[in-house]
């Protein structure tokens, strides 16, 4: 499970963390471009996850309430991203707040990662080998991305190896603990 969660995570997040000199010479059409793809990738996955939700919520005993757990989910998700976007920061300088974005970005991967882990995991757990392999391959492929968003309010400042080492295994780490959740669980 260790092994899977660095596949799965670490290793493909600093993939995409090597991209940070080719995005430097990107022009701002082509980082508006990749922005506007990723913000509609973003729309559809969160629309249709909205939509399984609902189709999970009707499968749900009327004691536990599908409805009100998907709101529930909605409002704390809402109010766990809004905290942690307003913790004041005593960073004076530019630099320093893009490089706290960062860290804050890599958190909330490292928190989307730790569900991917889970999921693999538990797959494996349960013997649905096939399933696994293929969330394994699937997070492989998206988690490269994940990478590039870590990178992308820092791609002008010249942050050293230690804090893109880091923020790299911020971001990819929890999807080891996630893996060894699920499948000890």
């Amino acid at each position: 499970f260790t092994l899977i969660g660095l596949y799965v995570g670490v290793i493909p997040i600093f993939l995409g963390i090597f991209w940070l000199p080719a995005l430097r010479t990107l022009g701002k059409q082509w980082m508006t471009f990749l922005m506007a793809v990723t913000i509609g990738l973003l729309l559809f996955l969160g629309i249709d996850t909205l939509v399984e939700a609902f189709d999970q919520a009707a499968d749900v005993p009327s004691t536990f309430q599908g409805i009100g757990l998907i709101g529930i989910g909605i409002v704390a998700t809402y109010l766990l991203l809004d905290m942690i976007g307003n913790l004041k920061s005593s960073e004076s300088t530019e630099e320093s707040r893009r490089l706290n974005i960062a860290w804050r970005i890599a958190l909330g991967i490292g928190i989307h990662n730790l569900g991917e882990g889970l999921a693999i995991g538990a797959a494996y757990n349960v013997g649905e080998i096939s399933l696994g392999t293929f969330l394994v391959v699937g997070f492989i492929i998206q988690n490269i991305t994940e990478g590039l968003g870590i990178i992308s309010p820092i791609l002008r400042d010249r942050p050293n190896i230690k804090q893109l080492a880091l923020l790299g295994l911020l971001g990819g780490g929890p999807a080891i603990i996630g893996a060894w959740i699920g499948g000890y669980t």
